[in-house]
Parts: C-alpha cells; structure tokens; sequence
C-alpha cells in the first residue's frame, strides 16, 4: 500500500500549503469544512499521474477583480510544478460574495497502480 501513502502524503501537503496561505483581506472562510479529494485523471484525459484537489468556501466585500488579482499573483509549490489555483463567484448577499477557491496540483507517477500507470 506504499503508493497510497504517498498520495495521502502529497494531498495532506497541498492541504496544509492551500489553508496556511492568507485570506484575501475583508475575506474570511465561510465555513471550516474544506473538501479534499485525489484521484486519477480527476478532469478528464489521460495519463499516468494523480490529481489533488482542495477548495475553500469564502466569503468577502471585495469585488470579484481584485480577488482574482490576488490569487493571481499566488505560487504555491506543489509536488512537481507550481499548484493552479482556480475561482467560482456566487451572487452576492447583502455586500458580501461568496467565492470558492481551488487549489488543485498533479503529480506524474507512470509506475503507480492508483493513478494511471501499470493499471
């Protein structure tokens, strides 16, 4: 089972970098449950790598704009390239949007059961 606990290790690594890295400021969590998932080829396609995936749930008086410039602007490293960091805007309520941010980073492993290779 050593190629799960590998990918455990790398989720739990992307995990901690995603909820280490600062709000946005007027941006809080809208709630403490984050979603963290991996899998294999998780978007589609194909190949012999694994994909990591953590998204949290925020809220903020910030326009959407300036939210993405400063995600835009974040590296976080991931388990072989810098981690990609995507948005999704809801409708806003009383000045405050909801948003969530998506960390989601892969890693390229042809000899691993679980995600794509020898399977």
């Amino acid at each position: 089972m050593i190629p799960v606990w590998h990918d455990d290790a790398r989720l739990d690594a992307l995990y901690q970098r995603a909820i280490s890295y600062p709000n946005p400021p007027d941006t809080r969590e809208l709630h403490r449950r984050h979603d963290v998932t991996s899998g294999p080829q998780m978007w589609g396609g194909s190949g012999d790598y694994c994909e990591y995936r953590v998204r949290i749930t925020l809220v903020t008086s910030l326009p959407p704009q300036e939210i993405r410039d400063y995600y835009g602007k974040a590296k976080i490293a991931g388990a072989q390239h810098d981690v990609m960091i995507s948005l999704y805007f809801g409708d806003p309520d009383a000045g405050q949007s909801p948003f969530i941010v998506e960390f989601i980073d892969s890693y390229r492993n042809p000899w691993s059961w679980l995600c794509g290779g020898l399977g």
